[in-house]
């Protein structure tokens, strides 16, 4: 049977490739601003300030788990319908779940801004003082939450097309903003209210642009109907992907929140600024998959081998970015952080940043596997092993906060991302056997990082040997001799600098 020329397209390499080379520069450049703002917002906003703020920044971030689960099953649903030519069906799901999602977007706002009342009065160990405005604050923040979810389906969109390229350029300046912003406020109000208000002008200013670029790349969207008959297979998967999503921010942010509360607001600043670092590097997998998601998908309804043979070289794509990132972390921490925050702040928090970037290549891998898991269709596994990760990561910090302080929150999630990875890739060997050759030649490339990072601990040499090795096998062995050699080819073929 001859595959369908828009299919081929959707899923070649390629085309996966130039899709993550933009998610790459528009997740990379907002991280260069925030790297170099943030000892100048610490500086303005003093640290009981800049501690609210990076739980406000996780907030944000969390308010994505609001779509119950309908952004990535209707970017699902889309790529579906791409491999059967379904445009129309597509187009009539996804107006219909935009629209569930704003009212969903508007009702969960006002239950969070209630919920964190509560927080502040009962839970959050803030100085008095400061509770009236980090009140009015977070009221403030709770405005992003519907057109954080209405994005996010935007955005899935266009990553089911792998139309990406426009958007980034286009929303540069929009996630400068982030950062930029609240500097600029705070040069006129010393307050965290105006701050709060630039990340809701952000994802407005978002909203504006995706909504003209969703409709070019899908014009049948001008043309649709709300139809829940529509969206009924979309709210099927999203029910699991709902649980899934209702864990992501306890498994992320639940740690932070409990320094908070247990030991002060200074303390989950030394925690939660190591961890935003680290974390930053999940922008590597994120864009990739934003891209490969869609495509992996696409090619498992139409090609499975296909499918597991993106699914590798995402992994060594994935693995390649992030390893060499976490070998500095870990060598060189110390420097780098009283370079950048001064020797009191690195005091405590170089031991939590060199113990993260243990996890982050792990957590990065995770990612992609959790990803195919959901494009495969079983939602349902990685909804289990997120309450299973829950209830490993509870009686951990229980454990170990008390007695190691902030290094022991950072060790409770190292283990709790090692377990999740470990299962699920056992579940991927059980449910998609194409890939199981393709994992059995990962394996020995886990392996061998995992002893890369515990070389970086001696100092930057070691780390550096740990990759050649690393680097070495992955090529020689991950890798077939007909993807060597089209590699050689295209790197002779690139332009010079």
């Amino acid at each position: 049977m001859t595959a369908d020329p828009r299919v081929t397209e959707l899923t070649a390499t390629r085309t996966v490739a130039i899709s993550t080379a933009w998610n790459l520069f528009g997740r990379v450049f907002p991280l260069l601003i925030a790297i170099a703002a943030t000892p100048l917002l610490l500086r303005a906003m003093g640290i009981s300030r800049w501690g609210i703020f990076s739980l406000a920044l996780a907030l944000v971030s969390t308010f994505t788990i609001f779509d119950v689960g309908l952004g990535r099953a209707l970017t699902r649903t889309i790529a579906y319908a791409i491999a059967h030519g379904e445009d129309a069906a597509a187009a009539d799901a996804t107006k219909t779940g935009l629209l569930v999602l704003a009212l969903l977007g508007v009702v969960f706002a006002g239950l969070v801004a209630l919920g964190l009342h509560v927080y502040v009065r009962d839970a959050l160990n803030v100085p008095v003082a400061l509770r009236p405005e980090v009140t009015t604050a977070l009221d403030v923040l709770c405005l992003a939450l519907p057109l954080v979810v209405v994005n996010g389906a935007l955005w899935g969109v266009l990553a089911a097309y792998q139309r990406v390229g426009a958007y980034t350029v286009i929303n540069l300046p929009i996630l400068a903003l982030y950062y930029l912003g609240p500097l600029a406020t705070l040069a006129i109000w010393h307050s965290l209210v105006p701050v709060m208000a630039v990340q809701v002008f952000c994802r407005a200013l978002m909203t504006v642009v995706l909504w003209p670029l969703t409709h070019r790349v899908m014009p049948s969207l001008a043309s649709a109907r709300v139809s829940f008959r529509a969206i009924r297979p979309v709210l099927r998967l999203g029910g699991w992907m709902m649980v899934s999503n209702l864990a992501w921010p306890v498994l992320l942010y639940l740690d932070r929140f409990v320094i908070a509360s247990v030991l002060s607001t200074a303390a989950t600043a030394w925690y939660a600024t190591p961890f935003d670092v680290i974390f930053r590097f999940t922008a590597l997998p994120q864009a990739v998959m934003a891209a490969a998601f869609p495509a992996m998908t696409t090619a498992h309804r139409a090609t499975p081998g296909r499918a597991a043979l993106l699914y590798r070289r995402t992994m060594l794509a994935v693995g390649g970015m992030v390893l060499p990132a976490a070998l500095v972390v870990i060598a060189l921490a110390g420097p780098l952080l009283r370079l950048w925050l001064g020797a009191p702040f690195a005091l405590h928090a170089t031991p939590v940043l060199r113990l993260l970037g243990f996890g982050i290549l792990f957590y990065s891998l995770d990612i992609v596997a959790e990803g195919l898991v959901d494009g495969l269709g079983r939602p349902a596994f990685n909804a289990r092993l997120a309450l299973l990760e829950i209830a490993i990561l509870i009686p951990l910090l229980l454990v170990l906060l008390p007695r190691f302080g902030v290094v022991g929150a950072a060790a409770s999630w190292v283990v709790r991302v090692a377990i999740s990875f470990a299962l699920r890739l056992w579940v991927l060997t059980r449910i998609f056997p194409e890939a199981r050759g393709e994992l059995r030649r990962l394996v020995p490339v886990f392996a061998l990082s995992l002893l890369a990072l515990l070389a970086a601990l001696t100092g930057p040499v070691a780390a550096a040997a740990g990759l050649l090795v690393a680097g070495t096998f992955a090529w020689t062995r991950a890798l077939s001799n007909e993807e060597r050699t089209l590699l050689l080819l295209r790197l002779r073929r690139a332009p010079a600098p």
